[in-house]
């Protein structure tokens, strides 16, 4: 990773026109990318973002005349078709339904997108092999599509996307049709894929996990609009817009658990001087046994009703619905004292006079 934008979209609306009315697919949607990135766009379906990326090959050519698609410095919205086309192979795409040739071998899928290359037959047969050997695959050159399984289907699909040695790779929903522990094994691949090769990879998913797991970079989108964008561990831990912290409760599910806890009898009948509280912790906060010294310090003790950690870009990352005990005054003292400690602290409901 590194400071250097490899892609930067300035500008850029996509409006659709149909009979009746205009789709603004993209609104003025403004991103720049580092080179070495692993980029997450998040969004539900419709949100924009497929067609966003679409963006960045100029596969769909952005509405405003005053849009700036910059791909490595280049501005591809000022090339000519020719210069345009060389620009594209440093683009790879992989897609959700792997558009394989059924008719060809692993190594035929592969080879295709060598037509165009410049090498010679020999050196494109050495390509594939390497590229197959790159994505696990140097046993399966002779097979055909529907012999293979479907995380299988996708490692060729990344192949053949890597035939040209792309600075950039676009996964658009690449993993929304595979079993779970596929997809993580794709999604280890991809991070490999960024590590040895220094791949830019640009990941489109409506799923905060795949973000979480392998991307350093996210921005969310909504009805066309980045309304969030950030480091992953700022915007995981602190996430500013309603719709990003429903894609985060998809993961830690937080919110549905507390929906659980509010029914329980010690929530139900909360005494003066306990609270219901959400805490929220990012990295050296998780290194204090912080229980223990709410009850050493203030004599307040703690329930742990639930409890979520992660570690996301190696760093811990921690959700804790907890009913705290004490005085009143014991209480609110160790709520400020965690406050002062980097925690966040959400009182979600009070024993005290005056409810929640």
């Amino acid at each position: 990773m590194s400071d250097q934008p490899i892609i930067e979209l300035k500008n850029i609306d996509v409006i659709f026109k149909e009979p009746e009315r205009e789709v603004r697919a993209v609104d003025d949607v403004q991103l720049s990318i580092n080179k070495g990135d692993i980029f997450g766009i998040v969004g539900y379906s419709g949100a924009g973002k497929s067609t966003l990326v679409r963006v960045i090959n100029l596969l769909q050519r952005p509405t405003n005349q005053a849009a700036v698609v910059k791909v490595n410095g280049a501005d591809l919205l000022k090339l000519n078709a020719k210069e345009l086309r060389t620009k594209r192979r440093k683009i790879g795409m992989i897609f959700q339904h792997f558009n394989l040739m059924n008719a060809l071998t692993i190594a035929d899928n592969v080879d295709f997108a060598l037509k165009k290359s410049g090498l010679s037959k020999v050196e494109r047969q050495q390509r594939v092999a390497e590229l197959l050997e790159l994505v696990g695959l140097a046993d399966k050159s002779h097979d055909y599509p529907s012999q293979l399984s479907g995380g299988q289907k996708q490692r060729v699909g990344i192949a053949r996307a890597l035939a040209n040695r792309p600075d950039i790779l676009i996964s658009d929903e690449a993993t929304s049709a595979l079993d779970p522990k596929t997809t993580a094994s794709i999604l280890g691949l991809l991070a490999d894929l960024n590590r040895k090769l220094g791949l830019t990879i640009v990941l489109i998913t409506h799923e905060m996990d795949a973000v979480k797991q392998i991307c350093n970079r996210v921005a969310v989108m909504d009805a066309g609009k980045v309304i969030e964008e950030g480091d992953l561990l700022q915007v995981f831990s602190q996430p500013r817009a309603e719709l990003t912290k429903d894609f985060i409760d998809t993961t830690t599910h937080i919110q549905s658990s507390l929906a659980v806890v509010e029914q329980q009898a010690i929530v139900q009948n909360l005494q003066p001087g306990e609270v219901l509280v959400q805490l929220g912790y990012v990295g050296a906060a998780t290194d204090q046994p912080l229980i223990t010294t709410l009850y050493k310090q203030f004599n307040v003790s703690a329930n742990i009703l639930f409890g979520n950690l992660e570690i996301l870009q190696d760093t811990p990352v921690g959700q804790l619905l907890v009913v705290l005990s004490g005085t009143p005054k014991e209480t609110q003292q160790a709520l400020r004292f965690m406050q002062e400690n980097d925690v966040q602290v959400t009182v979600l409901k009070s024993g005290d006079k005056g409810g929640n």
